[in-house]
């Protein structure tokens, strides 16, 4: 699922120590990023250093709304390597926030979060919330998105499968 989401952040949280990054071929703590259409989850993935993860989906059919399969994956090598520098470029790019002009009030939202040591930070993004910043910014994020759909392995099966989603 690739979710093009041209957005800018709506909060961040300023990182405890900005000068902490994770280097460009590893990852100095786990990282989660989430997608929400109208309160219903699209996508929401982990991927901890060592390039293991898991991602949830939300059903796409509506007789299945509000569902969610969970599957683990694992990024490695090239895959893992890209991954960590996609999402330090955009660690790195909204970690003082962006401002946005909110212009289309029914798109999706989420965020993406870094849990590194000593480092924590948000980012929450709106794809109506438009600016040239946050616009790259969703870039970034996008690229990040899509090393973990088309790079990662990810079980060909759920190992779980949440007919009401989380609650």
């Amino acid at each position: 699922m690739i979710l093009p989401l041209s957005a800018c952040a709506a909060s961040a949280a300023a990182p405890t120590n900005p000068a902490a990054p994770a280097s460009a071929a590893v990852l100095a703590g786990p990282v989660s990023y989430e997608v929400r259409s109208w309160g219903r989850l699209l996508v929401r993935w982990q991927v901890n250093p060592d390039g293991s993860g898991e991602i949830w989906r939300g059903a796409r059919q509506q007789k299945d709304a509000g569902a969610i399969s969970k599957y683990r994956l694992r990024l490695e090598g090239d895959a893992l390597r890209t991954f960590t520098r996609n999402v330090e470029d955009a660690r790195l790019a909204t970690r003082e926030g962006i401002a946005c002009k909110k212009e289309i009030f029914d798109l999706p939202y989420g965020s993406i979060t870094w849990d590194f040591p000593g480092a924590r930070q948000t980012y929450a993004f709106d794809a109506g919330c438009r600016s040239e910043a946050g616009d790259a910014a969703q870039e970034l994020l996008t690229l990040a998105n899509d090393n973990v759909e088309n790079l990662a392995k990810i079980e060909a099966t759920p190992y779980m499968v949440d007919p009401a989603g989380p609650r």
